[in-house]
């Protein structure tokens, strides 16, 4: 039995077995193999080659109309690529001299080239290694098989462990049927966090070397408020955790019997609560506690959820008219794509090649720059205002500028409507999110043209104090309660 620590974000305790996630090619240790089962592994590899061309061939031919021109050519240049022999043969050379598995080939290969591209003068050609370094992971995920489809596996009783788990991952777990999880990386305010409370387990994040120490089916303890982690507990140990749990469910279950009461303090002023979601199945939970209204929609990850990060205006609208059904009362606030450094489209071909992708091309400044994208998502919120209370919100607003090339955009497309004989509510309220200090310094002017504001406390904090909020080494510098 050993204890290790991390950061809780809540959820209570789980009791269960390890069950370990490897996702990327840094997490790939050497395998020796033997001469005879080389042609084996030669063939997986070759295998995992001509999956990921399919995948990228048939990424390609279904690229939707309203995609930037960029996405195509980035499609056709990394299957050209792939048959480059720095890719396709060096590998096999690799595990025919080395013998060793092809997992560690194509990391061996991959860092070669990265180190080749560091040492290059040339700016440009030095930022290709980006390009190189996700080929090589795409073939490394076909070889391993890298998506788990987790509602096929018995999982009920498994607490995941992962070096990471990205927000559109979450997004897909919510369908799944396990009982915690724990990461070596995160803080309390990365996105993955904000959005792992919303599963309501046991979780705990930046558990550094955890997959190293905890090996598959061992008995595992999670407490997440606490943050602590058990590993093969003894009687005990177990006994008493058991205890703990049992007690969290019951105050939980208190709680809940509280959803039908008013939110009034004591000087008899009513809080209305309105609940944050991140996909449609979030609604019966909205429902269910009696939220006010719907205050955020994190629209982007309906299009993270998608293999090819799309989703046509006629999806989007059917998305949002049925949730906005199912509202009893209350507005439904619909953030456009907030898309950003850890929850970059793969068609965002640039992030790659950004020195520091949180002050890049995020959230209103990549729907600004891709038109269609953001006309194609401002027609369908619209369209379906005609069926509830629908609001829309723009995210990462630096300036009144900013904000009034968002508005014409918007403006355009009701005209477009209108033209059409499209029915629509014209008077859709308006807002945005204050979460850049030169949005708050200029508040006074902005005001003046949204219908609210909404306060996005967690990236206002990190670009005030210029600390990076999902890099732990400068975590310790968030501080909501700053002072000199």
């Amino acid at each position: 039995m050993f204890t290790i620590h991390g950061t809780g974000i809540g959820g209570g305790i789980a009791i269960g077995n390890a069950y370990l996630i490897d996702k990327t090619l840094e997490n790939v240790s050497q395998h020796h193999i033997e001469a005879h089962q080389v042609n084996d592994e030669i063939a997986r590899f070759n295998q995992a080659l001509f999956q990921t061309k399919l995948d990228l061939e048939t990424l390609r031919a279904n690229v939707p109309s309203q995609t930037p021109a960029e996405l195509s050519a980035f499609l056709s240049l990394a299957i050209m690529m792939l048959s480059d022999s720095h890719i396709a043969k060096e590998p096999i050379k690799i595990i025919s001299n080395e013998l060793c598995g092809a997992e560690w080939a194509i990391k061996l290969q991959a860092d070669r080239l990265s180190k080749k591209f560091d040492d290059m003068e040339d700016l440009y050609l030095k930022e290709r290694k980006f390009d190189i370094l996700q080929i090589f992971e795409k073939i490394f995920k076909n070889l391993v098989g890298s998506k788990i489809d987790f509602t096929d596996l018995n999982l009920k009783n498994a607490i995941l462990v992962a070096h990471d788990i990205s927000p559109a991952d979450l997004i897909g777990f919510k369908n799944a049927d396990f009982c915690g999880f724990l990461t070596e990386v995160g803080n309390l305010t990365s996105h993955m966090v904000i959005i792992g409370r919303n599963l309501e387990i046991p979780a705990i994040v930046g558990v550094q070397s955890a997959r190293q120490i905890i090996n598959d089916n061992d008995v595992v303890i999670i407490d997440g408020v606490a943050g602590v982690i058990v590993v093969n507990p003894d009687e005990l140990v177990l006994n008493e955790y058991k205890e703990r749990q049992l007690q969290w469910l019951f105050a939980e279950q208190k709680l809940f019997e509280l959803s039908d009461s008013k939110a009034i303090t004591k000087d008899g002023v009513e809080i209305q609560l309105y609940a944050n979601i991140d996909c449609d199945n979030d609604v019966s939970e909205v429902i269910k506690t009696n939220a006010h209204g719907i205050g955020l929609f994190r629209s982007e990850f309906l299009f993270l959820a998608n293999e090819n990060h799309f989703c046509s205006e006629e999806e989007q609208y059917i998305i949002y008219s049925n949730i906005a059904k199912q509202l009893k009362s209350g507005p439904l606030i619909i953030r456009t794509a907030d898309f950003g450094s850890d929850k970059n489209p793969s068609w965002n071909n640039q992030h790659n090649k950004d020195s520091n992708p949180a002050l890049g091309l995020n959230g209103i400044r990549l729907c600004l720059a891709q038109d269609d994208f953001f006309q194609t998502q401002l027609r369908a919120i619209l369209r379906a205002s005609a069926h509830g209370d629908i609001q829309i919100m723009f995210p990462m607003i630096s300036s009144s500028w900013e904000l009034k090339q968002a508005i014409s955009k918007l403006e355009l497309v009701k005209q477009d409507l209108l033209d059409k004989g499209v029915s629509f509510n014209y008077n859709i309220k308006v807002g945005i999110m204050i979460e850049v200090p030169s949005a708050a310094l200029t508040i006074k002017s902005i005001i003046k043209m949204v219908d609210f504001i909404s306060i996005g406390t967690n990236d206002l904090i990190q670009y005030l104090l210029a600390m990076d909020r999902n890099n732990e080494a400068v975590s310790y510098l968030y501080n909501p309660l700053h002072h000199e």
